[in-house]
């Protein structure tokens, strides 16, 4: 697992829990250069390895940094000065079990649109791709906005 999550780690722009038909629950990898790519693993899966290939405690950073924002839910995470990644809700569970919830950069957002209802959004990636979110556009915007707040204390912090 470790080697594999180094493959990716400096080029990662999302990661998006998607449904595969007969291969069920899936990530969505998508690199900054736009390469993607359907790995079998969970979101959180994916998730745990990178915390471990940078030493972190998940549980820990979350406090942390939800501490500073306020929020308990949907802390952005940060795992070095250029890799925070923005929770957001990027699909509709079949099952109770499946998780919603998938993480994207926040240096590769090129920007945030509104989306056909007003509790879905648009991400678009600087490498032209994107992702449709089930949060308002809004919620998004604040979501990156907290993204560089815990990147600012990240910074100060590893001084």
């Amino acid at each position: 697992m470790q080697q594999d999550v180094e493959t990716f780690i400096r080029e990662l722009a999302l990661l998006e829990p998607v449904y595969v038909e007969g291969g069920g629950d899936r990530t969505r990898v998508v690199l900054a250069d736009g390469t993607q790519r359907l790995d079998p693993r969970t979101v959180s899966v994916l998730l745990k390895g990178i915390a471990r290939y940078y030493g972190v405690d998940l549980t820990a950073v979350r406090e942390r940094y939800g501490d500073i924002l306020g929020k308990r839910l949907h802390v952005p995470l940060p795992f070095s000065s250029g890799l925070v990644l923005i929770p957001l809700k990027m699909r509709i569970p079949r099952i109770a079990k499946d998780g919603t919830t998938g993480y994207v950069v926040a240096r590769r957002i090129d920007f945030i649109r509104e989306g056909a209802t007003p509790t879905e959004c648009r991400l678009e990636l600087q490498s032209g791709d994107g992702v449709t979110c089930l949060q308002s556009a809004d919620f998004a915007k604040q979501q990156l906005r907290h993204a560089r707040i815990v990147q600012t204390f990240y910074q100060e912090r590893m001084r």
